[in-house]
């Protein structure tokens, strides 16, 4: 592993959700008829926007997050998922246990070779015909500028940034990079979306690579 994981802990100052409410992703909603069965996994579940729902709608969910408090939060609003506090990156997936593994907005903290074993570890977590949804900064999110002019941040190569600070990486890719890291994956969706975020803090935007994939 490369550097801590964040930990949102400070974040977390008031008892209620800060990132909005709970609701499936468009995206996501769309394509959960292809899922074969009901066993889902969320990697860096936070408050549990979309797994709270999936939860309620009888899908066995198991969520993953290193902040305690997002955990607290999230095990307030719905007592049906199993939580667990742990760094993603040392989470072991039991092999072929998952219909769904989802990790949204979460993977791009982290330098991308630890990036790369998590998805090998999603890649040998689901079940044959399961799906994968993942959500990453792209290299067009307006952070990405601001950290090459920012001496608080070194620029590691392949579009990754040291934040000094706190030793921590973020990460930001292409569409491109997104499906070779899934070339053996069927694609069922992919997107670069340009989003203003509103659940926290002041408006700003953001640039993400949205993927759904589905093992073979």
């Amino acid at each position: 592993m490369k550097g801590n994981a964040i930990n949102y802990d400070n974040y977390y100052t008031n008892p209620s959700p800060i990132w909005g409410k709970s609701k499936i992703d468009i995206e996501l909603k769309k394509f959960l008829k292809l899922l074969d069965g009901k066993d889902v996994l969320d990697l860096g579940i936070g408050e549990g926007n979309n797994s709270i729902p999936l939860a309620e709608l009888g899908y066995n969910v198991t969520g993953i997050d290193y902040s305690e408090k997002a955990l607290e939060i999230c095990k307030k609003s719905s007592s049906n998922i199993r939580l667990i506090h742990d760094d993603i990156r040392n989470f072991n997936i039991e092999t072929n246990k998952y219909d769904l593994i989802m990790s949204r907005n979460v993977l791009h903290f982290l330098h991308k070779d630890d990036v790369l074993n998590i998805i090998n570890n999603i890649k040998s977590g689901l079940k044959k015909n399961g799906l994968v949804y993942i959500s990453l900064f792209s290299t067009e999110d307006p952070s990405f500028s601001f950290k090459l002019d920012n001496p608080n941040f070194d620029v590691i190569e392949n579009n990754i940034f040291y934040d000094k600070a706190t030793n921590t990486y973020i990460s930001h890719f292409t569409k491109d990079e997104v499906l070779q890291l899934f070339c053996d994956f069927t694609t069922v969706l992919i997107s670069d979306e340009y989003i203003m975020d509103l659940p926290h803090g002041n408006p700003h935007y953001h640039g993400l690579i949205k993927y759904i994939g589905q093992k073979l």
